[in-house]
């Protein structure tokens, strides 16, 4: 277990998440203007649309898991019902263009929403090539 910022022990699995350049370049700006942020996939969302929020504002819940970071330290949280199976899978956060009307995500008001992408792992293909 690991203790969260705000003192609370949490669940921790932790592994390294791609970021698309344009990603990059919005985390950075939102780090630049809020501070520290986290990215969070709530149980009451699509499973794909994380929300961005100050790291002091955060608060996870009791079966939310930090699954892993991007670039600049930024955390990746989810509840957990999302990282069931998350091992076997490539995650990377991307940006679309337009924000969804109503969103308390801080990248939002920037007319921009970050999305993930989600990928299979091919044990077979990565078997493969290291036998080759």
């Amino acid at each position: 277990m690991v203790r969260h910022p705000h003192g609370r022990k949490v669940d921790h699995r932790h592994r390294a998440v791609e970021a698309s350049d344009d990603a990059l370049r919005v985390l950075r700006l939102l780090i630049e203007m809020h501070g520290p942020v986290v990215l969070y996939l709530a149980p009451d969302t699509d499973g794909y649309t994380p929300v961005c929020v100050r790291l002091r504002d955060f608060r996870p819940g009791p079966g939310d898991v930090l699954a892993g970071q991007t670039a600049w330290h930024t955390p990746l949280w989810m509840a957990q019902r999302f990282h069931v199976g998350f091992d076997d899978l490539d995650v990377s956060v991307e940006v679309r263009n337009r924000a969804q009307g109503g969103s308390a995500s801080l990248e939002a008001a920037c007319g921009f929403r970050f999305a993930l992408r989600i990928d299979q792992v091919d044990a077979a293909a990565g078997f493969v090539e290291e036998a080759s």
